[in-house]
C-alpha cells in the first residue's frame, strides 16, 4: 500500500472516531452532567475572640448557609460557648456547595453537621473510638527546644504549643542554653496503631540556666468555665504583653539616654528597643488595644502606635509596610499582625523599632514587670490544687 493511501485510510478512520465520540456525547449528556463535583476540605483553629458565624464568612460561605449551620450546631452544642484552640472542618464542593461541618469539640469528640437536603442541615455527635495514652518525656536542650522534642518523637503541634504557653515568659528563638532540661506530660489518641490526634498538654516544666525555672499546669473547671494553664502558684502564664513583637536576631540597640545615631552622626536618646530582623519578618501587637496611628511618620517610616489602657501604649516603626486593616481607630488583638519589618524613615537597614510608655513616659520595655492577664479566681482554689499535686506527682515519677 502506498504512503498517500495509507494515509488517507488514517485520516478517515481518524474522523471517524472523533464522530462516533461527539454522538455518544450527545446522547448522554446526562451522564457527563451526572459527574460528581471534589470535595474541598478547608480547616482551622478557633481564635480568640472568633465568632462561628464569622468564620464561615470568612471561609466564603453564604450567609444564608451559615444561619443554618450554626442552628443546627446550636440545637446540640451552645454555639456561643465555642473555646480557643478548637478544631473546625469544612466540606464543600468545587462548585462551592457546603455539605458537612465539624467542630472538634475534644480530640475524639466532634459534632458533625450536614445537609440533609437543599433547606437543612442535621447535627449529631460522634465520638471516635479510641484509646487515650498519658504520655511522659523529660529531656536536655542541645541546641534547641524543638530539636530536643524531636528527637523524643513529639509531634510539631505540641511543640508549637508549648511555646505559646510560656510565649509571655520564655523568647524560645533566643533564651534557651544547651543544658536547658524539661519534662512534658500529654495525652495522645490513638485508634489502633495509627495516631488520632496530638491530644493536649496536661503539664510541662522548663528549668531554663537563662531563663530561670517555670512550671505550666492547665486546669479546666468542672464548670467548663475556666480552660487555661497556670503556674503552681494558681498565677496566669498569659500576661497582658508578648515578651517580643516578633522573632529577632538580636538586639541591636538598647534603651538608652544617650545613643550616637549612625545616620545624624551625634548622640541623642534613643527611648526604644532596635530589634535586628530580616525585611519582611511578621510584627505582632504585644498585647490587645485600639490602633490611634497608622501611617507615614517622618523619620520612623511606615508607623503603628497601639493604645493598650489607660497606662500602656506600644509603638512599631520602620515597617516595610502596614498590614490590611490596621488603620486608626480599629481594635487588634495580642499576636496578630500588623506590619512587616522594613527599612522605612531614617534607617540604615531593616530592623524594628520598637517603644512603650507608661502613664505617658516612654519606659524599658525589657526591664518592664509585665502584669499577668487574669490570675485563677479563688473559687477554684480547691479544684485546681488537686490537679497540681496530680501533675507534681507525675513530674516527679518521671525518669524513675
Amino acid at each position: 500500500m502506498s504512503n498517500k493511501k495509507y494515509s488517507k485510510n488514517i485520516t478517515i478512520l481518524a474522523f471517524t472516531v472523533l464522530f462516533v465520540c461527539f454522538l455518544i456525547a450527545l446522547f448522554n449528556k446526562d451522564v457527563i452532567l451526572q459527574i460528581k463535583p471534589l470535595v474541598i476540605i478547608s480547616s482551622g483553629t478557633i481564635k480568640t475572640g472568633d465568632v462561628l458565624a464569622k468564620i464561615l464568612t470568612e471561609e466564603k460561605v453564604s450567609g444564608s448557609e451559615a444561619d443554618k449551620i450554626v442552628y443546627a450546631l446550636n440545637r446540640k452544642y451552645r454555639v456561643r460557648n465555642i473555646q480557643p484552640g478548637k478544631k473546625y472542618e469544612i466540606f464543600k464542593s468545587t462548585s462551592g456547595e457546603v455539605f458537612q461541618f465539624n467542630y472538634w469539640h475534644t480530640p475524639i469528640e466532634y459534632f458533625n453537621v450536614r445537609k440533609i437536603n437543599d433547606n437543612k442541615f442535621f447535627c449529631e455527635k460522634i465520638t471516635l473510638k479510641a484509646k487515650k495514652v498519658l504520655t511522659k518525656i523529660q529531656g536536655k536542650i542541645k541546641s534547641s527546644l524543638y530539636e530536643a522534642l524531636q528527637e523524643k518523637g513529639v509531634p510539631d503541634e505540641i511543640i508549637m504549643t508549648i511555646a505559646d504557653i510560656f510565649s509571655w515568659q520564655i523568647d524560645f528563638f533566643n533564651d534557651p542554653r544547651s543544658g536547658d532540661k524539661f519534662k512534658l506530660v500529654y495525652n495522645r489518641y490513638e485508634y489502633g496503631d495509627e495516631l488520632v490526634d496530638d491530644g493536649e498538654i496536661l503539664a510541662v516544666q522548663y528549668n531554663g540556666n537563662y531563663t530561670g525555672n517555670h512550671t505550666a499546669v492547665r486546669f479546666q473547671s468542672k464548670d467548663g468555665k475556666i480552660n487555661s494553664y497556670y503556674t503552681p502558684d494558681g498565677e496566669s502564664l498569659t500576661k497582658i504583653f508578648l515578651k517580643a513583637p516578633l522573632e529577632y536576631r538580636r538586639i541591636s540597640s538598647h534603651f538608652t539616654n544617650s545613643r550616637f545615631h549612625p545616620i545624624l552622626r551625634y548622640y541623642r536618646p534613643h527611648r526604644g528597643i532596635d530589634y535586628a530582623a530580616p525585611s519582611g519578618t511578621p510584627v505582632s501587637s504585644i498585647g490587645d488595644g485600639v490602633v490611634t496611628y497608622a501611617g507615614w511618620n517622618g523619620d520612623y517610616g511606615n508607623f503603628v502606635r497601639i493604645k493598650h489602657n489607660s497606662v500602656y501604649t506600644s509603638a512599631y516603626g520602620h515597617l516595610h509596610a502596614i498590614a490590611k486593616g490596621v488603620r486608626k481607630g480599629k481594635h487588634v488583638k495580642q499576636k496578630q499582625v500588623i506590619g512587616w519589618v522594613g527599612t522605612t524613615g531614617l534607617s540604615t537597614g531593616p530592623h524594628l523599632d520598637f517603644r512603650i510608655t507608661k502613664n505617658g513616659k516612654f519606659v524599658n520595655f525589657l526591664t518592664l514587670k509585665i502584669p499577668s492577664a487574669k490570675n485563677l479566681p479563688k473559687e477554684y482554689k480547691n479544684e485546681f490544687k488537686a490537679v497540681k499535686d496530680e501533675m507534681t506527682a507525675m513530674f516527679e515519677s518521671i525518669g524513675k
